[in-house]
């Protein structure tokens, strides 16, 4: 294709940058090649944009960690919030079973004082300043409203207007007062998340900590008068009983403490029921009714002698016993308590006596061997405990 030169008009070859005939430039700076950016430029360029993408890649890092922080912290709150004893979220059957009573005592309390108000207001007062003491009964007479423990739940009281029922499996807490007042059933899986809500775990076991459960003294209200009659009877016909069931059931009470504080269970023996199986093969009390051991007395927790040189002793299994077995050399049990550990060497039998009419606790933790060998506790607490209940009919 022919090219002509803008200035004289003269045909020029297509790749002439000066006309051959005028000899002006004939490239003009529209048609031709735009100039090449600088290099400064261009590195200038690139650092802007790499700016750029940091500053937006920043921002949604900032943005992603804020929502994900969130999302954790929620998270952790509902778990925080709806953690209990097993820090699955909810109580299983094994977890509420093993519920000591002064825990369940201080949900039980806090929960009503909630729902019903009244009296219950006052209960969880004295339960926060660490003035509450609750009693167990068989039976109460609520004013006109006589309550029973049944099926083998448990009857505390708080006073005479209300109390509540525990059942056999730790289940079930029924609320319980006068005629006038009330009769409600709780499901103790539906009552913890609401006392867990507005109190924390930690005030709580300092309030079930302060608290005391204590046997009372009577089946039914003492404020009854019919019952001060009944009661009255009876004790003159059997004025010269050592051991009675209200002292049994106090015992148990103390014994439930006592298992708490050391870290151990304690099943009782319950007359008439099945033996006390201890991990070691012992059978009680059916090994002491059927002499299956000799039992040797020993005078201490390390005695060193060999058991066929310590003193042989005569036990009987006799809750009935009275002031006419004190010229007696026979040790007379009247209430049998085992833990039973891991092994057979972990097993703890505590023997609750009368020897000549004085209250004894003996222990056994005998492993194997043809005797099964004793002595008395060497812990204090427990003894003089026992004490305290045997001398208080």
């Amino acid at each position: 294709m022919n090219k002509f030169c803008p200035h004289c008009g003269k045909p020029i070859k297509p790749t002439d940058r000066f006309c051959s005939h005028c000899g002006k430039t004939v490239i003009s700076s529209k048609s031709g090649k735009q100039s090449m950016p600088k290099r400064s430029e261009i590195h200038s360029n690139k650092l802007k944009s790499q700016k750029r993408n940091i500053i937006i890649g920043a921002i949604i890092a900032v943005f992603v960690l804020i929502l994900g922080g969130w999302g954790l912290y929620q998270h952790g709150r509902n778990s925080a919030e709806s953690t209990v004893i097993g820090g699955n979220g909810r109580l299983t059957n094994a977890e509420i079973k093993k519920i000591p009573r002064k825990q369940l005592a201080a949900w039980a309390i806090l929960y009503a004082d909630k729902k019903y108000g009244k009296k219950w207001g006052e209960a969880a007062d004295d339960l926060r300043s660490g003035h509450l003491t609750i009693k167990s009964y068989s039976k109460y007479r609520f004013g006109d409203y006589e309550i029973s423990a049944t099926d083998g739940s448990t009857l505390y009281v708080i006073n005479d207007q209300v109390g509540y029922l525990v059942s056999k499996d730790n289940k079930e807490i029924t609320y319980v007062g006068n005629k006038s007042s009330y009769s409600n059933r709780s499901v103790l899986s539906q009552i913890y998340p609401e006392i867990k809500s507005e109190n924390t775990e930690k005030n709580v076991n300092i309030w079930n900590d302060n608290l005391s459960i204590v046997a009372g003294k009577s089946d039914e209200n003492v404020n009854d008068q019919s019952s001060k009659t009944s009661t009255k009877s009876k004790k003159t016909t059997s004025e010269n009983k050592l051991w009675s069931s209200n002292q049994n059931d106090e015992l148990i009470s103390y014994m439930d403490e006592f298992g708490e504080k050391m870290h151990q269970s304690y099943e009782h023996y319950i007359d008439g029921k099945d033996d006390l199986v201890t991990l070691a093969g012992e059978h009680f009390p059916s090994d002491i009714n059927e002499n299956t051991y000799p039992f040797k007395l020993s005078s201490g927790d390390h005695d060193s002698r060999d058991p066929k040189d310590m003193d042989s002793i005569k036990l009987k299994w006799n809750p009935q016993v009275t002031s006419k077995d004190n010229d007696s050399d026979t040790y007379n049990v009247v209430a049998i308590f085992n833990h039973n550990g891991k092994s057979a060497e972990d097993h703890i039998t505590y023997l609750f006596c009368f020897y000549h009419g004085e209250p004894v606790a003996l222990v056994d933790q005998t492993t194997n061997g043809g005797y099964v060998v004793v002595h008395p506790t060497a812990n204090q607490d427990l003894t003089s405990h026992f004490e305290e209940i045997a001398n208080n009919d």
